[in-house]
């Protein structure tokens, strides 16, 4: 009987989250493309949150859902926007072979843009968590200077986004940096990530995300003027690809690693708890400084 009363009010807790979530919009894009965001307000007395998804994906996607609804019942403010990727109020996950015609540029413009919005509300301590590609995205956005208000950035499940060993082919890279100098930026098909061979997008959209190397990670963290922190699963399936020395090379960065040990790429079963966990321990310490 007690297991049953446990899992009850564990249900009328998350229940009580999705009643205080709200829904927002804002034309965040350079191109006023309007965004939204899961928004869940509890004042001011903590830093605000603003988590970002991976790529493609959404804030609905359950790891950035679980973090959000964590950080609000320990009663922070939380903000989980979805980039638009250039579809109006975006809601579903974009597939490899969709129109891709967003721009890395364009997300970062977003970010900054949802940053803002939180400033507004008053939230001048904000802490960023990425998931995967999200953590790229969000060390793009803090270079050169973070904004006063940021105060620390949490990446997990970093990578990148171009490399001989995801994919990426020379050829093809070559190829749309020809097709943008003569002018044309019609949609094609490409190699990229786990979208081999259907990744239809414009030349432009295509070359703005090879931008992020494995080498061009490490530069972008060492340059960062706030703290950063790097959560990584040890049992994560993309060292198939990059390799474990891939830890090594964050380790040696200015970044604090942290490994969850048997953790996969999305934190899931009991490795969920073990990241909220490691994310608290986190903004604890930030907030003692």
């Amino acid at each position: 009987m007690h297991k049953y009363l446990i899992l009850a009010l564990c249900n009328l807790l998350l229940f009580s989250v999705a009643a205080q979530a709200k829904q927002v919009t804002l034309q965040a894009s350079e191109d006023h493309v309007p965004g939204q965001a899961r928004y869940l307000d509890n004042g001011q007395a903590q830093p605000a949150i603003l988590i970002l998804h991976g790529f493609s994906a959404t804030h609905h996607y359950p790891t950035v859902q679980a973090l959000q609804d964590y950080f609000n019942l320990s009663g922070y403010t939380t903000l989980a926007p979805t980039l638009s990727l250039q579809i109006p109020l975006r809601s579903q996950p974009v597939q490899c072979n969709s129109l891709h015609t967003h721009t890395l540029q364009q997300d970062i413009a977003e970010v900054s843009a949802w940053i803002g919005w939180l400033e507004q509300q008053g939230h001048n301590q904000i802490i960023l968590i990425g998931h995967s590609s999200g953590s790229q995205t969000l060390l793009e956005a803090m270079i050169p200077h973070a904004p006063q208000s940021v105060k620390a950035l949490i990446l997990t499940s970093l990578f990148y986004l171009s490399g001989d060993e995801l994919g990426s082919l020379e050829s093809e890279i070559q190829l749309a940096q020809d097709l943008l100098k003569q002018g044309q930026n019609a949609p094609r098909k490409f190699n990229f990530l786990f979208c081999q061979s259907d990744y239809l997008a414009t030349p432009e959209s295509y070359l703005s995300y090879l931008s992020i190397t494995r080498a061009r990670v490490i530069e972008t963290i060492n340059q960062l003027n706030i703290p950063s922190y790097s959560l990584m699963g040890s049992a994560d399936t993309r060292y198939n690809q990059v390799g474990e020395t891939w830890l090594n090379e964050l380790n040696t960065s200015q970044t604090e690693l942290r490994i969850i040990k048997g953790a996969n790429h999305f934190f899931t079963g009991e490795h969920e708890g073990q990241l909220h966990d490691q994310v608290e321990a986190i903004i604890n310490q930030i907030i003692l400084k």
